[in-house]
């Protein structure tokens, strides 16, 4: 592996690995911090009322999400790759910062909105950087293994919270969150632009290139990886990112923090195997069947975990299996995305799939949230938003099967 290589990859990494860290912070302390933030407005802090609360800062959050892919891909094309990732590093960072200040749910709901700002910048401008500095034979991997990144920034906030968190107030995970604004400025330091967005770059015209994504040459990938973006991002936040709360609700026992944070861990860990597995997997049977395999996979787990799990000996496996699946399936966009387009185009491209999928999977998390309000539980709620993947699985016949691994 080349330097240039290997420094872009770690930073592209590094900046993955916090950004999934502070986008989980919140869906581990959700429910300590709204029972605080509802009581001191005065609402009562029952399942319901964190439910539909619970679910509206994350649909909050994926709007931010999806306004900051869409946004920084253009940023990438325009500026450079190492450029915007060290201004969303900056930013995410930031925000989770303050969102330890909140005193109530609008100012968590307005800061969580600016982290995902940053948040959505940064797959873009990182996926694209990845796919730009490797060599057609060590693109997938590379563009699997920068996915998983995703699986230890899950880990990392599940550990902070078992061995911090749960000993102090909800304030203190938003704080730690802060950490990665250190890694903007040694990342600019030591991580090279693109060569190849150096070769291009006095050709792109950001109006003329949303346009190019619906040529005919394009038309098919645009569609196609913003419909398989919508579901595993609603998937993800609609389902997934309840199982914190989930545990809080089903367990009846006194340390509830210790089994949460337990519980976390045992679902990033199925995670970071999903993530590396899918390129692998691809490779033998070809992206379509590995969506659909994926796909299955998250719908049959998010109905066991949700459903019919009960100890926790049990949920520990059943969440590790959800992770691999659930998690797991985003490796795909890595492999997809990237290669669907032309470099001028490539962070625009993705960018656009991956957060008009992200804007309409927006509805996911509150959805959950409102049916939770409805029927006063997690469960049932977790369990109906799992039908999104079957939507999945028929759209994957749309796409058309080429080698994404040259």
């Amino acid at each position: 592996m080349k330097k240039e290589e290997l420094f872009g990859f770690i930073g592209a990494f590094l900046g993955w690995v916090f950004d999934s860290m502070d986008a989980t912070i919140y869906a581990l302390v959700m429910v300590s911090a709204l029972k605080e933030l509802l009581k001191n407005q005065g609402i009562l802090n029952t399942e319901s009322n964190v439910g539909f609360y619970g679910g509206l800062i994350f649909s909050i959050f994926l709007i931010g999400w999806a306004i900051g892919g869409v946004s920084f891909g253009y940023v990438a094309d325009k500026i450079g790759r190492v450029r915007a990732l060290t201004i969303t590093i900056g930013l995410y960072s930031i925000f989770t910062g303050l969102s330890s200040l909140a005193q109530n749910v609008w100012e968590l709901g307005l800061f969580r909105f600016i982290t995902a700002i940053g948040i959505g910048g940064e797959w873009a401008g990182g996926a694209t950087l990845v796919a730009e500095i490797f060599k057609n034979k060590n693109r997938v991997f590379a563009s699997s293994l920068l996915q998983s990144a995703w699986a230890f920034g899950f880990l990392l906030a599940s550990i902070i919270y078992f061995t911090v968190g749960r000993y102090h107030s909800w304030r203190v995970m938003f704080l730690i969150g802060i950490l990665p604004a250190l890694l903007a400025f040694v990342f600019r330091l030591f991580v090279k632009e693109s060569q190849e967005w150096i070769l291009n770059k006095n050709t792109f015209s950001y109006i003329k290139s949303l346009k190019l994504l619906f040529r005919k040459e394009y038309i098919n990938q645009t569609i196609i990886g913003s419909l398989l973006a919508f579901v595993a991002v609603f998937g993800l936040w609609g389902v997934t990112n309840w199982t914190p709360a989930l545990i809080s609700y089903i367990l009846h026992k006194k340390d509830i923090a210790y089994y949460v944070g337990l519980g976390s861990i045992a679902l990033n860990i199925g995670a970071l195997f999903g993530y590396i597995s899918f390129g692998v997997i691809t490779k033998r049977i070809g992206i379509r069947n590995t969506f659909i395999l994926f796909f299955m996979g998250s719908f049959l787990m998010g109905l066991t975990t949700f459903l019919y799990v009960k100890s926790f000996d049990k949920l520990l496996i059943s969440l590790a299996l959800l992770g691999f699946f659930n998690n797991g399936v985003f490796s795909g966009f890595s492999i997809y995305f990237p290669q669907a387009y032309p470099s001028f185009i490539r962070a625009t491209g993705a960018g656009f799939c991956f957060n008009v999928g992200r804007t309409l999977a927006a509805v996911g998390p509150f959805i959950t949230g409102y049916i939770t309000y409805l029927f006063g539980s997690v469960a049932k709620a977790g369990a109906m938003a799992s039908s999104i993947y079957i939507i999945g699985v028929l759209v994957v016949f749309l796409l058309k099967e080429k080698n994404y691994l040259q």
